[in-house]
């Protein structure tokens, strides 16, 4: 594994973006198919890392077939994933810019620490000690599977999901309602628990039947989803697990980038408009550009919607990050900080001599100053964001 050159790093197509991989086979699936099935997870780690994205997973138990050999095909692929992870890190890469928090990220309970393999304990803490791994965990004594696949959905930007079953479908469900990409292989591996509705590969079944359900390209790959689909079938483990994984990553690539929502004043009449439009292209557009994201911002970008109320909580809902600047006291503009600080990531900014609510003086904000120069708001602007990106909701479940 080699890592891409440095001067590439901005220009990768996973950059930045976290693709959580989730499943689980059964114990009467043959075990060359489950082999295959740690092959493609291995091999798709690889190839997210290699284009500059990160992996988000769980840990706990490896469990094997009753009765079956040491060296038996885990019945679940988080640790495959790990130890991969690991690998490309002493490979030299990804390299991941630390205003977006770490690349690895695993959902962690006090059940699941205590239930990691003695031999997998020495991995555990290798990555610890990389400080390249985020362990998120939920409330001390839970042990609801239901709470971590809810924190991994926050830190996923996309699912991969092979095998499982009720777990899985979970998962897709909480990515899919947040408008996230999911993409389920086609392989009859089952589910550990034998439970579910068919898991992955009943969702592979229907993203081939509704592709733009689970996901959709970018502008410049549009209509093109059903295609991608039909390249990564597997036919049971005949196609390549190196092949599958490279053109999962490749349709993954294609995926419109996470949105940052960007609330701001709007009213060209009013006093400030110039001086918060100026900071917002010359500052926020290029950094939110560096950050692997795409803006989204009404009157400025292509709008969709009939009602621009209805665009406009849509987007603040379902944006990887809402940019929410008061500069001019707007009442629209506290409404929708308001929404926004529901649960989810938001950063507040505004010109400095701003005069903030009460309410608002207790959430962090960044005064920008009209006078610096565009290269110190900018270093501001990302000091700012790497310290408050990952700041938990105000109310936090679970």
């Amino acid at each position: 594994m080699t890592p891409p050159p440095v001067s590439s790093i901005a220009a990768l197509p996973l950059y930045r973006r976290r693709v959580q991989i989730a499943g689980s086979a059964s114990a009467k699936t043959d075990p060359s198919l489950i082999n295959y099935a740690h092959d493609v997870v291995r091999d798709l780690v690889k190839a997210v890392m290699a284009a500059g994205g990160g992996i988000v997973v769980g840990i706990g138990k490896e469990p094997r077939p009753d009765g079956a050999l040491p060296d038996a095909p885990s019945l679940l692929f988080d640790w495959t994933a790990l130890e991969t992870a690991a690998e490309c890190l002493k490979a030299g890469f990804p390299v991941w810019p630390v205003e977006s928090s770490l690349p690895i990220v695993v959902a962690s309970s006090e059940k699941a620490v205590m239930e990691i393999p003695d031999n997998r304990r020495p991995l555990y803490e290798e990555l610890l000690a990389t400080g390249l791994l985020h362990v998120e965990s939920i409330m001390a004594g839970s042990r609801a599977a239901a709470f971590l696949r809810q924190r991994q959905a926050i830190f996923g930007d996309a699912l991969v999901i092979l095998g499982g079953g009720t777990g899985v479908e979970h998962s897709a469900d909480l990515y899919l309602s947040r408008r996230k990409p999911v993409v389920p292989l086609d392989l009859a591996l089952g589910a550990s628990r034998d439970d579910g509705t068919g898991g992955a590969m009943r969702l592979a079944k229907e993203a081939r039947a509704e592709p733009t359900r689970f996901f959709s390209f970018s502008s410049a790959h549009a209509n093109t989803e059903g295609a991608a689909l039909a390249l990564i079938a597997t036919r049971n483990g005949a196609a390549a697990a190196a092949d599958i994984a490279d053109k999962t990553t490749s349709l993954l690539s294609k995926v419109a980038r996470p949105a940052a929502f960007y609330v701001r004043l709007l009213n060209p009449d009013h006093p400030k408009f110039p001086t918060v439009d100026l900071f917002f292209r010359e500052v926020v557009d290029p950094v939110v550009e560096e950050a692997g994201m795409r803006r989204v911002e009404m009157g400025a970008d292509k709008n969709e919607y009939a009602f621009m109320n209805v665009a406009i909580f849509e987007s603040v809902h379902f944006s990887s990050v809402a940019i929410v600047d008061v500069t001019g006291e707007r009442p629209n503009c506290f409404i929708e900080l308001g929404y926004a600080l529901r649960g989810g990531r938001v950063l507040v900014t505004a010109e400095d001599g701003t005069k903030l609510p009460f309410d608002q003086e207790m959430i962090p904000c960044h005064f920008w100053k009209p006078g610096d120069t565009v290269a110190e708001k900018k270093k501001a602007l990302i000091d700012f964001w790497e310290k408050n990106i990952n700041r938990p909701p105000i109310v936090k479940m679970a």
